[in-house]
């Protein structure tokens, strides 16, 4: 018989799954017809790693589930542990569980009862109440123990835990407009001040309060913060924001990061659309003042001291020949995608490699770009393009690709090491209407928010040619 695990103090055994797994938490109260889902985890993939966890029981009652209440026909397939600490750090649940992993990450979480197997049932949804408005301008990103929300037009931060029960917690930038956080910003006291006597003309025109912004980057719970500054010359006062970090290591848990402004370049300004994290140095994407110079940097590199990001170099990131003449192309959204160590822009086969600090070209024919704005009239604005790209993954071998050509979606796999084009394949689109989002979860797995309020993430399904 496979040897049974008994009393050992396994609290990293939740964050250790193998890519491929699946961990059943066996509740001894439950109804015998409640574990009826026993026989779809054990026929599953053989490929698959299965753990069963049981609360502290003898080695008789552990015994007697295994061949006569979960009626396992080969218990060798499964790893048998028996902990109070494993089964009560899954949750407090009265009931049996199934956690199924990918690339080490949760993507599916159902009761043993209702569980028919992994294959069968290739969508994962997690629903937030209907009483939580969220905009259209949100952003999404997933991080290991949370979805992150942010909504720049309601001004919230949202935390949907990633485990059952599904606790949502709401961070509201009106929150954070504190004096302590102007200076934390700011540097100085003059600047809380001034906001403060101008207060109440600032809040019929929305603006008496610190402002989210959806960042683009992946992995670190982040968001760009806005604080109203207001400056006075000549008896007169304009509204300037300054900007800054923030960062989140759980719902209740952050801390703000100030930008240095005297140490960036005079001709640039925070562009505050990508910020990210590599081997120590934090990237900030930027923009040229001048916005028809066409030879312009995307990014500062800033290095992090007491809170404070100081700029310290243009990585060679620029803005790539399919985006000129900036004259023609200015008002065209720069958004930076992120797949660690990479860097790609939406509109252009140009990429940045952050830990060899190179550009390289994706193996796609040249991007065209046609932008037509009719006596410079913005609302009449027509822009097309030949591909736009999406989101991207990289594995240990290959960089996934997801772009969409004349309204379908593609995803290129591009061997990272000579980035040669290894296949190209055509996928359906999720059935949901989606309101933001639409990123890899894993290598064959996209997660986005739908407009109905529900996280979804789907196993990616191809289109035969």
């Amino acid at each position: 018989m496979k040897k049974i695990i008994f009393g050992l103090f396994i609290f990293y055994f939740i964050d250790s799954y193998s890519q491929d797994s699946c961990a059943i938490k066996i509740f001894p109260g439950d109804c015998l017809n409640c574990y009826i889902g026993m026989k779809k985890v054990e026929t599953t993939d053989s490929a698959i790693k299965k753990t069963i966890v049981f609360p502290e029981l003898s080695r008789a009652e552990v015994n007697a589930y295994l061949q006569n209440v979960l009626n396992i026909s080969d218990i060798s397939k499964f790893t048998v542990i028996v902990s109070d600490s494993v089964y009560h750090s899954m949750n407090n649940s009265l009931t049996s569980e199934v956690y199924v992993y990918s690339e080490n990450k949760l993507y599916k979480h159902e009761l043993l009862k209702k569980f028919y197997g992994i294959d069968e049932h290739s969508t994962y949804r997690i629903k937030i109440p209907d009483s939580i408005a969220i905009s259209l301008e949100s952003g999404i990103i997933n991080t290991e123990k949370y979805f992150f929300i942010t909504d720049p037009k309601f001004g919230n931060c949202i935390f949907v835990s990633k485990h059952a029960p599904f606790r949502i917690h709401i961070f509201k930038a009106k929150d954070l407009t504190t004096e302590s956080n102007f200076y934390k910003l700011s540097g100085d006291t003059v600047c809380y001040a001034i906001f403060s006597k101008y207060r109440d003309v600032l809040k019929s025109a929305n603006m008496d309060k610190m402002l989210f912004k959806s960042t683009f980057g992946k992995e670190i719970m982040s968001s760009f913060i806005l604080a109203p500054n207001i400056e006075e010359q000549n008896g007169n006062a304009g509204l300037k924001y300054i900007i800054g970090i923030i960062i989140f290591t759980a719902p209740d848990e952050y801390r703000i990061l100030r930008i240095d402004e005297t140490s960036i370049p005079d001709d640039y300004v925070i562009y505050p659309g990508f910020f990210g994290e590599n081997n120590g140095s934090y990237y900030i994407q930027m923009a040229n003042k001048d916005r028809t110079v066409d030879d312009q940097y995307l990014l500062g590199k800033f290095t992090l001291t007491n809170d404070k990001l100081v700029f310290s170099e243009f990585p060679g990131f620029k803005v790539p020949t399919e985006y000129l003449p900036a004259t023609t192309f200015k008002s065209l959204r720069k958004i930076l995608i992120s797949a660690n160590p990479y860097l790609f822009l939406q509109y252009s086969r140009s990429f940045y490699d952050m830990d060899n600090e190179q550009n390289f070209l994706l193996p796609f024919d040249s991007i065209n770009l046609e932008f037509d704005m009719p006596d410079n009239n913005i609302n009449m604005l027509k822009f097309e393009y030949s591909l736009k790209l999406v989101d991207a993954y990289a594995s240990d071998k290959t960089i996934f690709i997801l772009h969409e050509k004349s309204g379908k979606y593609y995803i290129a796999q591009v061997d990272r090491k000579d980035l040669y084009l290894k296949k190209i394949t055509k996928v359906v689109l999720p059935k949901k209407l989606i309101k933001a989002g639409l990123r890899f979860y894993s290598s064959d797995e996209l997660y986005y928010l739908s407009k109905d309020n529900s996280i979804v993430i789907e196993k990616i399904k191809f289109i035969d040619k």
